[in-house]
C-alpha cells in the first residue's frame, strides 16, 4: 500500500477515534449512524448490492420496506464503527452499561469439560461488542480476523479488539492458531457469513440459496470435538446490545467427518438466517453473500437471485 495514503487514512481514523471518545453514549452514536446515512447516500455500489441482496433473502417484502432496511443497516454499521474506536477507552466496570447477556451459562457449560469451545457469530448486530464483553467477563477469546490492507489501521482497530484482554488471529494463520487456542481451553470466536471463494468451499442453503461459506467451523469443531456456541447481538433502545448466547452445537464423533462438518456448517447457518430474519437491519446486506454459485445452478436460481448474482460479477 502506498505509504502516503497509508499514513493518511490511519491520521483520518485517529482523530475520529479522538472525536468518538470524546463524546458521550449518545453522541457517539448519532454520529455513528450520520456517518452511516452519509455513506448510504455516497455509495451507490454498495447500496445497489444491498439492495439486491435483499430483493433475494425477501422477495415477497415491498420495496419501500426492503429500501428502509438497507438505509437502516447502513446507519447501523456506521454506529458499529464508531463504537469499536471507542473501545480502548472501555474498562471491565462498563460492562453492565454496554451490554444484557442472556444464556452465559451455555457457553459456560460448553467449557465445563475442560475443553475448548468455537464462539460462532456474524456480522449481525455487534459483533465486535460481544467480544469486548466476554473479556470483560473472564472469557476473553482469540478472535479470527482478516487482516486490513493498511498495516496502520489494522494495529489500530488490533488495539480495541484485545482490549478486554482477547487476542487477534489472522485468517492466513487461522487453522494452526485456532487449534492451540482450543488446546489451550480458550474461546475462538469465528464469523462464517461472508462469500468463500476457496475451492474447499461448502454451499449452505441461506434464504433458500445456496451460499459459498467456509467450512473451518464445522471441519475444526469436528476434528478437536469443540462445541460450537452460537451468540448474536442487536441494539436495545438505551444504546445497550442485547447479547444472547445460544445453546452449544456438538460434533457427533461417530459421523462420517464431512458430512459432520457440513451439518454444524447449516445448523449454525440456519440460526444466524433466523436471527436476521427478526432484525434484517442489523445485519450486513452490502457485501456480496451469495457471489459465488455452484457451477450446475444458473438455471435453476430463482429470479430475483440470477439478477443479484449476475450483476454482482
Amino acid at each position: 500500500m502506498n505509504p502516503v495514503r497509508a499514513r493518511l487514512e490511519a491520521g483520518g481514523l485517529a482523530a475520529l477515534g479522538l472525536l468518538a471518545r470524546s463524546l458521550g453514549d449518545a453522541g457517539a452514536r448519532r454520529l455513528g449512524r450520520l456517518l452511516g446515512a452519509l455513506w448510504h447516500r455516497l455509495d451507490r455500489v454498495h447500496r445497489r448490492i444491498a439492495s439486491e441482496n435483499l430483493r433475494l433473502a425477501f422477495p415477497a417484502l415491498a420495496e419501500p420496506r426492503r429500501a428502509a432496511i438497507a438505509r437502516a443497516a447502513f446507519q447501523h454499521f456506521g454506529a458499529v464503527t464508531i463504537d469499536l474506536l471507542r473501545f480502548p477507552s472501555y474498562r471491565a466496570s462498563d460492562a453492565a452499561s454496554l451490554g444484557e447477556i442472556s444464556g452465559w451459562h451455555h457457553l459456560e457449560a460448553a467449557h465445563a469439560p475442560g475443553r475448548g469451545v468455537l464462539v460462532a457469530s456474524g456480522h449481525f448486530g455487534n459483533w465486535e461488542r460481544v467480544a469486548l464483553l466476554q473479556g470483560f467477563r473472564g472469557r476473553p477469546m482469540d478472535m479470527i480476523t482478516r487482516p486490513l490492507d493498511n498495516p496502520r489501521l489494522e494495529s489500530m482497530l488490533a488495539r480495541g479488539r484485545t482490549a478486554s484482554g482477547n487476542r487477534v488471529i489472522h485468517k492466513r494463520a487461522a487453522v494452526r492458531g485456532m487449534l492451540r487456542s482450543l488446546q489451550a481451553r480458550r474461546s475462538v470466536a469465528i464469523v462464517i457469513d461472508q462469500n468463500y471463494r476457496e475451492e474447499n468451499r461448502m454451499f449452505v442453503e441461506f434464504f433458500g440459496v445456496p451460499a459459498a461459506t467456509s467450512p473451518i467451523l464445522g471441519i475444526v469443531s469436528v476434528r478437536t470435538g469443540a462445541p460450537v456456541v452460537p451468540v448474536f447481538s442487536w441494539p436495545l433502545p438505551d444504546g445497550r446490545y442485547a447479547v444472547e448466547y445460544h445453546p452449544a452445537l456438538w460434533p457427533d464423533a461417530a459421523a462420517e467427518r464431512t458430512t459432520e462438518a457440513a451439518r454444524l456448517t447449516g445448523a449454525f447457518t440456519a440460526l444466524l438466517e433466523a436471527q436476521i430474519r427478526l432484525r434484517p437491519e442489523v445485519w450486513l446486506w452490502m457485501h456480496r453473500r451469495w457471489r459465488t454459485r455452484p457451477a450446475t445452478e444458473a438455471a435453476k436460481l430463482p429470479a430475483a437471485a440470477a439478477v443479484a448474482v449476475g450483476r454482482s460479477r
